[in-house]
């Protein structure tokens, strides 16, 4: 039942649990970030191809106490924008996901979060205000990308921050979006041979890591400025993304 953490050995499986407990608190504190930080250190681990369906799991435990964390500040207009029109877009694409290569999924997985700088700096610069439309035409491409990789949630950043959500507003949002996300996706690696028992036990194992490192991060998130909250973002964007870019050629 165990095999998992046996073949992975105690030094390995320690290591991981560090590193749910370090990038849960980037995530409590930026609302981003954090889930494909954790993606790119585990796909060392296991490799790429499972990395996503054992995240799906992990992140549903982590996104939950973001929410808990966050509750008062929950804008539940925005969450259905997007979840509406996301959901039948992630089923579809989370089902083409098990028929890519690795060196394809860490491709995809490093352009989605590179491109999400850009974007936010863009639609910053011109102060964009978002409109119900254009959530919901971002949200259809959000659901698309969702459905094969770790990291989506960064192209919603400007539309959601363009709504005139708060800092707090944002993390308790975009956690509500992410959870409904993993859950269609585990809805749909479940069927399927990519989400076994085995990588079942070790995402909820990285989820129960990740809930004190989201209270460090909650903590965190009340002393950040707008700006330095917007700049650590940006570093760990690029970090993350080059990680994915390296795997793909290496």
């Amino acid at each position: 039942m165990l095999e998992i953490f046996s073949d992975l050995g105690t030094t390995t499986i320690v290591i991981v649990g560090l590193l749910a407990v370090i990038t849960a608190a980037v995530h409590g504190a930026t609302g981003v970030a954090g889930g494909f930080l954790m993606t790119a250190a585990l796909a060392v681990v296991i490799g790429v191809k499972p990395v996503v369906p054992v995240m799906s799991v992990a992140l549903l435990i982590s996104h939950l106490m973001r929410i808990f964390l966050n509750r008062e500040s929950f804008n539940k207009e925005a969450f259905l924008l997007v979840t509406i029109p996301a959901t039948p877009c992630i089923i579809a694409v989370a089902w083409l996901y098990g028929k890519m290569s690795s060196t394809s999924i860490a491709l995809l997985l490093g352009v989605v979060v590179l491109s999400s700088i850009p974007l936010r700096r863009w639609t910053q610069a011109r102060q964009i205000k978002t409109s119900r439309g254009t959530l919901i035409g971002v949200a259809t491409a959000y659901g698309g990308i969702s459905g094969a990789s770790i990291g989506s949630g960064m192209l919603l950043i400007p539309f959601l921050l363009g709504r005139g959500l708060s800092k707090e507003a944002f993390v308790a949002t975009l956690a509500a979006i992410a959870f409904t996300t993993n859950v269609t996706r585990i809805g749909v690696y479940g069927s399927t041979s990519m989400l076994d028992s085995q990588y079942l036990l070790l995402g909820i194992f990285v989820g129960l890591m990740t809930i004190p490192g989201n209270m460090i991060g909650r903590s965190i998130l009340r002393k950040m400025t707008n700006q330095s909250h917007a700049t650590f973002v940006d570093v760990l964007t690029v970090i993350g993304a080059l990680n994915f870019f390296w795997m793909a050629v290496s």
